[in-house]
């Protein structure tokens, strides 16, 4: 990424910003940390995609840039610290005299996008305007989904039938809780109910950083 002048974004960002941070943007006052922004690439990308406004302050008011640092450390988080790369389009702003960064990150076609984090590879997600780690049964799905399998049967199992009428009662459940009551192994859960996510039988959220399932 280079000459980035030339790549005026033609969006009022007046407009992006009265938005507000949600699921798809991101103020950043100063880029500073390369693996931490690369969490929020990564969220972005396995999610719907994002943008991010660098030179903007939480609260919405333009600081402004002073250079292009916190463009090579996007491109360094980008590059160095996900797998795999994520990628980025960077557009300028001109307000009075400020520059602001618009960067555009679509919607991966590979996932997960991992963040290489001191204990090992995680994956995240975003929520709402913040970014959550993925957890194995996200993992799986996008595991299946890149393997192309099979769509919905005809009849559900007994075990898929038993988790059904649970969550009927009780509205959400955990994944540990989940291979409880089908009565089979973790594992075999994770892949359980992630093939019945990919047929749009439940759904998935994350609260207070516990991952949660409910009828779709």
């Amino acid at each position: 990424m280079k000459d980035f002048d030339q790549y005026q974004s033609f969006n009022n960002i007046h407009e992006l910003i009265a938005e507000g941070e949600h699921e798809n943007q991101d103020f950043k006052y100063k880029i500073s940390d390369a693996r931490k922004i690369a969490r929020t690439l990564s969220a972005f990308s396995n999610t719907t995609g994002g943008r991010l406004l660098v030179g903007v302050r939480d609260n919405g008011v333009i600081g402004g840039v002073k250079d292009e640092d916190d463009i090579y450390l996007l491109e360094s988080a980008a590059r160095v610290f996900t797998d795999p790369e994520v990628q980025l389009e960077v557009f300028a702003h001109d307000v009075d005299g400020k520059r602001v960064w618009e960067i555009e990150i679509p919607e991966g076609k590979h996932k997960p996008y991992r963040v290489d984090e001191k204990e090992g590879k995680l994956a995240y997600v975003r929520i709402y305007d913040e970014n959550k780690v993925a957890g194995a049964v996200l993992a799986e799905v996008w595991k299946q989904e890149l393997s192309d399998q099979s769509k919905r049967p005809v009849a559900f199992s007994e075990k898929e039938q038993r988790l059904i009428q649970y969550l009927k009662d009780y509205d959400t459940v955990t994944t540990s809780k989940a291979a409880k009551v089908m009565q089979i192994p973790r594992q075999k859960a994770v892949s359980t109910l992630a093939r019945l996510i990919r047929w749009e039988v439940i759904d998935w959220e994350i609260t207070d950083g516990i991952f949660l399932l409910r009828l779709d």
